[in-house]
């Protein structure tokens, strides 16, 4: 059974994976995706324990995790997976589907409308609660430039936390 909080020991797992190799996110049922990413945040924003996820607006799975509301994070942590990872933040989804190119097998996630990754160790799931688009944003550091290709942050609530065997 999972549970909607992160514990010490899967925190560290998701922040370590973030600040070293990167983390999966997957997102998309009838049309799953999956992605890298080596940035977001994590922690308590409105109350509610979040995951930001910056994405360009040009990506594959901004427009997945646009519509369908949701994402998961799949934390390598019972395999090393530094090639997978390499491969896949070189590749688009719009011109292949990732999963068979990275030889990677989905698994139905447990509590939203995506897939998952069965090699991964440790899986946290959100379903998106706000969005925060560029220009949404209001720069107060000197040189900082965000324009229209710069990322949305997609604000996930978690629901879900749970490791495979």
């Amino acid at each position: 059974m999972g549970h909607s909080i992160l514990n010490d020991k899967d925190r560290a797992a998701v922040l370590n994976n973030l600040n070293s190799t990167g983390v999966f996110v997957t997102c998309g049922r009838k049309t799953p995706n999956v992605m890298v990413t080596h940035t977001g945040a994590l922690g308590k924003l409105w109350g509610r324990n979040v995951f930001m996820l910056p994405v360009k607006s040009g990506k594959y799975s901004y427009r997945i995790i646009s519509e369908s509301k949701s994402f998961a994070l799949n934390v390598p942590v019972s395999r090393d997976m530094r090639s997978e990872i390499a491969l896949c933040d070189s590749i688009s989804g719009f011109k292949c589907n990732k999963f068979e190119t990275l030889g990677l097998h989905p698994k139905r996630a447990k509590s939203i409308d995506a897939y998952i990754l069965g090699e991964c160790g440790l899986i946290v799931e959100y379903n998106v609660i706000a969005a925060i688009p560029p220009k949404a944003v209001n720069t107060l550091a000197d040189g900082l430039v965000i324009d229209e290709t710069s990322h949305t942050l997609f604000v996930g609530e978690i629901v879900d936390c749970y490791r495979l065997n």
